[in-house]
């Protein structure tokens, strides 16, 4: 057995082979089957595939060892052995034979890997930057928002022993924009054990961005909410009462059945991406991914919100406590009575300082951001209840 089990010697010894991309071709699709069907047997149907691509025992053979005879033993040989490196070096292969196109291709691939890491003796994570090289930015990204979702409890599938492992995988990948999805992913993650293999040991890399490249995509987490209407459509809807109707509806959804729109933004040179997902009581029934490309952007526009309940209580505080309060005092001064003229004035400080608290004190310490996309066709996207300082950056990139 060889002593150097890197991906790159692996990825050596695959192309030194007369049949190594047939092998990975193999591999890939066995793998991929068995993470669709989520299986942990990765030998099922093995033999018609190994008699459809007319592989022969021979043609297996390495130097880390014969890559049928680990396969029919579901990967099992390969554990604590150079066969493991060897089919994590041919799964990332066959990942790079056909590589994913487009964001819910990448995000499927990645999803697939990391299952396959976390159920079976397969991890092609350590090989992707080697095998794909500058084409895996794209499926690290995938793989730091399926962190993302694992945290937030929206893939359930992967878990968190999948959050994992992809976390030191990414953490412990060369790439560039796995490096930026590491350092925004350790100031987003709850799961202390994620955070913990996403900080050790975080340097800047900044030397592995070459000048007047673009950088990596900017990534922000909120929730799709009501695009501003236009004045006509806001005027009509108050009067008919159909506005209070749809603000009501939305939160009875949210309260009584766990109606939620989180979504994710990302922000690259070609355009934006915002991937949706619906959940009802906790399941996730639809998943869209709006694209709106860069010269297709009529304008992008944010606004600051602060909670508008406080400023609402503290103005009707103010407003009764000083009728209230000078009604009381006028009576006390016509009767003559310091008792009355005492409470009015009371009432009327009160009311005050609860309108000073609740306007001012309350909404400056819990503020969102929404951001409003205008593509010159079709509907405006809003997303809301993001941080106000992720959507400064993603505004500052499309600028650039």
């Amino acid at each position: 057995m060889p002593a150097d089990r890197s991906p790159h010697a692996v990825l050596e010894e695959i192309a030194a082979r007369p049949r190594g991309d047939d092998l990975a071709r193999l591999v890939h699709t066995v793998a991929f089957a068995a993470a669709d069907e989520k299986r942990a047997r990765i030998e099922d149907g093995l033999a018609e595939l190994v008699e459809r691509a007319r592989l022969k025992t021979e043609d297996a053979e390495t130097s880390y060892g014969n890559v049928l005879r680990a396969l029919e033993r579901g990967g099992a040989e390969a554990a604590g052995s150079a066969t493991r490196a060897l089919l994590a070096g041919l799964l990332a292969r066959g990942v790079a034979l056909s590589p994913p196109s487009g964001t819910e291709a990448e995000a499927r691939v990645a999803e697939s890997l990391v299952w396959l890491a976390t159920h079976t003796s397969i991890d092609a994570l350590t090989s992707l930057d080697a095998a794909l090289r500058e084409k895996a930015d794209g499926l690290w990204i995938a793989v730091a928002t399926l962190i993302r979702r694992v945290d937030s409890g929206t893939a359930p599938l992967v878990g968190r022993a999948g959050a994992i492992i992809a976390a030191s995988a990414l953490h412990e990948s060369d790439s560039a924009v796995a490096r930026s999805e590491e350092r925004a992913l350790a100031d987003d993650a709850r799961d202390p054990i994620v955070r913990a293999l996403l900080t050790q040991g975080t340097t800047v890399v900044t030397a592995a961005v070459p000048a007047g490249t673009e950088g990596p995509a900017t990534l922000v987490i909120g929730e799709i909410v009501p695009a501003p209407r236009g004045p006509v459509a806001l005027i009509v809807l108050g009067f008919t009462g159909i506005l209070a109707i749809m603000h009501l509806g939305r939160l009875l959804a949210q309260v009584a059945l766990r109606y939620r729109r989180p979504a994710e933004l990302r922000v690259t040179p070609k355009g934006l991406v915002i991937h949706t997902t619906t959940e009802l009581l906790g399941r996730t029934l639809k998943e869209r991914d709006i694209h709106i490309p860069i010269e297709a952007l009529l304008r992008a526009t944010r606004e600051i919100r602060y909670p508008r309940l406080a400023l609402y209580v503290g103005l009707g505080a103010l407003a009764l406590g000083s009728y209230l309060g000078i009604s009381i005092f006028v009576d006390g001064a016509r009767a003559g009575s310091p008792e009355l003229l005492g409470i009015g004035l009371l009432l009327v400080v009160v009311g005050v300082g609860l309108d000073y608290v609740l306007s001012n004190i309350v909404p400056s310490t819990r503020r969102t951001c929404r951001i409003v996309f205008e593509p010159r066709r079709g509907a405006s996207v809003a997303l809301g209840r993001i941080d106000p300082v992720r959507a400064d950056e993603a505004l500052n990139r499309l600028k650039r």
